[in-house]
């Protein structure tokens, strides 16, 4: 883990306010048990504000070499589990890049899990390429759409030699990167001149967000950052990039998926889950509904 007293990667500044106190039981337990929804249990690091620009962050965090670890041996099988929700929002994120970028052309996906989106942006005209952590999942993808080329590899390690991409996505990606400003730095050097960066991120100033406080079920340990519009901003500009538009985020998910999460939730909310789980038919009934979070569009700065 690593020490507290974080630098902020938009200012360096090192001075935090206090928000959230940490919720992790048993630190010396397996970090894994906390990450992707296949989790089994629910806690985070203590949260800060920056009080240099306001960015909200985990407060110590697990080192690079442990999430390094973790995410290689992922094995999320509550990802696909519901698949035809999961489907609906990545036409619907297919839209969403279609409408600031027309013209089809190469797409690389950041994080690209399973597969379930470069499948959809394959179908809709995209040359498609993908990078993701897990072997488990980039099995899994590679299964799904053969014709993505897919980099069993950490955004940190993937070269696409002098290949340029017209669209990158990164859907809740960012939040889970140890050093977001260099992330995004060799981003742009991916990005053709007129290419576009689309992302979803934790938006801490979503009323969700802040009618939850400690409640908020975005708090989790694998998450180390927690943006806002002003905060990604500044942080796309460090990296050369430029914030053009941002939208809440809804997500999709049927009626199971949504109490297979509560049921990791404390007393009572727990209940609850755990007997709506043994109801039949939820898997068909489909709900779309903020969590707060962002979906973001960026483009690169103009040199000058």
């Amino acid at each position: 883990m690593a020490a507290g007293g974080l630098a902020c990667p938009i200012c360096a500044a090192r001075a935090h306010q206090p928000l959230y106190a940490g919720t992790i039981a048993a630190p010396g337990e397996d970090p894994a048990a906390y990450f992707s929804s296949s989790r089994t249990r629910r806690g985070h690091w203590p949260i800060v504000r920056c009080r240099g620009c306001g960015l909200v962050m985990s407060d110590p965090q697990d080192d690079g070499e442990t999430l390094r670890r973790v995410y290689a041996a992922l094995e999320d099988r509550a990802h696909d589990a519901d698949e035809p929700s999961r489907q609906r929002s990545a036409r619907e994120q297919v839209a969403l890049v279609g409408a600031h970028r027309p013209r089809r052309g190469r797409l690389l996906d950041v994080g690209c899990s399973t597969g379930i989106f470069v499948t959809e942006a394959f179908r809709a005209g995209w040359q498609v390429a993908g990078t993701e952590s897990s072997a488990w999942a980039v099995e899994r993808a590679r299964a799904r759409c053969p014709q993505a080329a897919v980099a069993d590899c950490p955004l940190e390690a993937f070269d696409p030699g002098p290949v340029r991409y017209d669209a990158i996505t990164l859907w809740d990606v960012l939040e889970h990167v140890s050093a977001p400003a260099e992330a995004l730095v060799r981003i742009r050097q991916w990005l053709a001149p007129d290419g576009r960066l689309f992302l979803s991120v934790p938006n801490v100033e979503s009323l969700v967000a802040r009618t939850m406080g400690r409640h908020w079920v975005l708090l989790l340990r694998e998450h180390l950052w927690y943006f806002s519009p002003a905060t990604l901003g500044a942080l796309l500009r460090e990296a050369g990039l430029e914030l053009v538009a941002w939208q809440p985020k809804l997500i999709r998910a049927s009626l199971a998926g949504v109490l297979r999460q509560v049921s990791t939730l404390p007393a009572p909310l727990s209940g609850l889950g755990m007997l709506g789980r043994r109801l039949g038919g939820l898997d068909r009934v489909g709900v779309r509904f903020p969590i707060g979070e962002l979906h973001a569009v960026a483009r690169p700065a103009a040199r000058e």
